[in-house]
């Protein structure tokens, strides 16, 4: 567990006047953050969340037991709430990738002219693009939008322009390990 900003105690947020509760905010805020972008490493999510945190305690005041430390309370419940984003971030993306697939394939279903087995192929490198990792996927998809720049990428998702650079090349040597034999439908497919 990562040490508080200094040694604490139990403390009874019921008690507390809103400038102790702000000196309170103030002393924990960016050691919190701190933690939650090391789960997140999104700087202004793990922001939200530590805002999110002192705002719950702030209203749930008279309620809350802390009989440790703040500091630890703290740490856990931000954790927890870094957590549950990412968990929340993972599913969104995976909606939005399922849209994306869905469109895809009624987009190519829809062709007039295209036999079934280029519609098999079409799904097929869709699926290969779904079972990339998370974070390669969305790079990958990000990168094959128009006007798209590795930097544009980069920023989208706060990562720096070699790590695009690095889950593009993992996701085209993935791509081509699993599409085998579809490689120049493929390459086709890439095309913007």
């Amino acid at each position: 567990m990562a040490a508080a900003p200094f040694n604490d105690g139990p403390i009874d947020l019921s008690t507390l006047e809103r400038k102790d509760y702000e000196a309170l905010f103030h002393q924990y805020y960016q050691w919190l953050c701190l933690q939650a972008n090391k789960i997140t490493e999104d700087w202004h999510a793990s922001e939200d969340i530590v805002q999110d945190f002192f705002a719950k305690c702030w209203q749930n005041r008279a309620s809350l037991q802390i009989r440790e430390s703040f500091g630890g309370f703290a740490l856990v419940s931000v954790r927890n709430a870094a957590l549950n984003y990412l968990k929340k971030e993972s599913t969104r993306l995976k909606h939005e990738t399922a849209s994306f697939s869905t469109f895809s394939g009624e987009e190519t279903l829809s062709l007039a002219g295209q036999s079934d087995e280029t519609d098999q192929r079409y799904l097929q490198i869709i699926t290969a693009i779904n079972n990339l990792p998370e974070q390669r996927r969305k790079a990958f998809i990000l990168s094959r939008q128009p006007n798209m720049k590795y930097a544009d990428v980069a920023r989208e998702l706060g990562i720096s322009v070699n790590t695009v650079k690095m889950h593009l090349r993992l996701a085209y040597n993935e791509l081509r390990n699993l599409l085998g034999l579809l490689l120049p439908f493929f390459f086709f497919f890439l095309k913007k």
